[in-house]
């Protein structure tokens, strides 16, 4: 019996990494600044939680994972995440952002990231152990409540940050959590309810219609992008990373990414999508200083689709020669064949 993969969820990936450039280049600003919010603020808002539904799914595919299993993704993990700090070391030092107080250090690694793109390796590592003591313990409905009331936490410091501050008990909560961690997109309040809701569709084959799964889709979709827009009337607001709705419309999209399935799958996405995440902070920084040395500014810099598309194209580039270092080879293959071994 062939063993069967999800290709779309290879491709999702390559996406998600692209609307990650997206958020941190602003690639329409010069053109439309309301498309440019659908992109990034909405479209862009989708991505991390895919990468958290995707780590579990394969996590929990075979049912509850071994601890042997368990200990060689937060392994992989580890090593992703103090190598990409390694990386981010010069420029911190030629920032001045590097700092060495005790309480900075440990908000670094273990909850903000030491650069601004890094704390989902964390996020991941942490939202992991986090739902697998939790599935030890605890029936599925009792995660499920646990994990949306962290999120609920999380969303309080976040996106209504702006509307519950007011209320002096509640800013009382947060100043003093504000003090371990500067935002509340991390491993405990974030990652554990996506992390769960990849989990439980790897548990449970759900059979939903793609008619059906169309219609959520876009109902949710329709409310994500009016809660959006809702909170960034907020006269405060200290990020829009985590939404009510963001849950329900990544949980639809999961799902539907899900119905499409294949004998083969295109491997590299993987990887590929994995390094441009890491890397293309890096490949900011290199486009800006060849556009002032070049002094193609006016193109590399302040028109913003075309440094979206240098930004873009020099990650996957960098990326890919890397996966081709790494693997000690010319070509990579695009896909394999159900007899080679998954190894997600």
């Amino acid at each position: 019996m062939s063993k069967k993969y999800y290709p779309f969820i290879d491709i999702m990936r390559i996406i998600a990494s692209l609307l990650v450039i997206a958020i941190h280049t602003d690639p329409l600003t010069s053109f439309n600044p309301q498309l440019n919010f659908l992109i990034t603020r909405v479209f862009g808002r989708l991505a991390v939680p895919f990468f958290f539904m995707t780590t579990a799914y394969f996590l929990f595919n075979q049912g509850m994972p071994t601890y042997a299993k368990l200990k060689s993704v937060i392994k992989q993990f580890l090593i992703i995440d103090m190598c990409s700090i390694l990386l981010y070391l010069p420029v911190q030092i030629y920032n001045h952002s590097l700092s060495f107080e005790p309480i900075v250090i440990v908000k670094d690694l273990f909850m903000d990231g030491t650069f601004y793109h890094l704390w989902y390796l964390p996020a991941v590592i942490i939202g992991i152990l986090i739902l697998y003591k939790l599935y030890q313990h605890l029936n599925e409905k009792t995660i499920f409540i646990i994990v949306c009331i962290l999120y609920v936490i999380g969303l309080g410091g976040d996106s209504y940050y702006g509307y519950l501050h007011q209320i002096p008990i509640i800013e009382s909560f947060y100043t003093i959590l504000f003090k371990v961690c500067d935002y509340t997109r991390n491993g405990f309040f974030f990652a554990p309810v996506f992390l769960f809701l990849g989990a439980f569709l790897a548990q449970h084959q759900w059979h939903l219609k793609k008619t059906v799964l169309f219609i959520s889709i876009f109902i949710s979709f329709i409310v994500f992008f009016l809660e959006t827009s809702f909170i960034h009337q907020q006269p405060i607001i200290t990020h829009d990373a985590m939404t009510l709705s963001l849950p329900l419309v990544s949980f639809f999209c999961f799902s539907f990414c899900l119905t499409l399935t294949s004998s083969k799958r295109f491997m590299i996405c993987k990887d590929l999508s994995l390094y441009v995440y890491i890397l293309h902070p890096l490949m900011i920084i290199i486009v800006r200083m060849i556009g002032k040395i070049t002094h193609l500014e006016q193109y590399l810099i302040f028109q913003s689709l075309y440094h979206y598309f240098a930004v873009t194209m020099l990650s996957f580039l960098i990326a890919y020669l890397f996966i081709l270092f790494k693997k000690g080879v010319l070509t990579y293959e695009y896909y394999r064949h159900t007899k080679k071994l998954d190894r997600d």
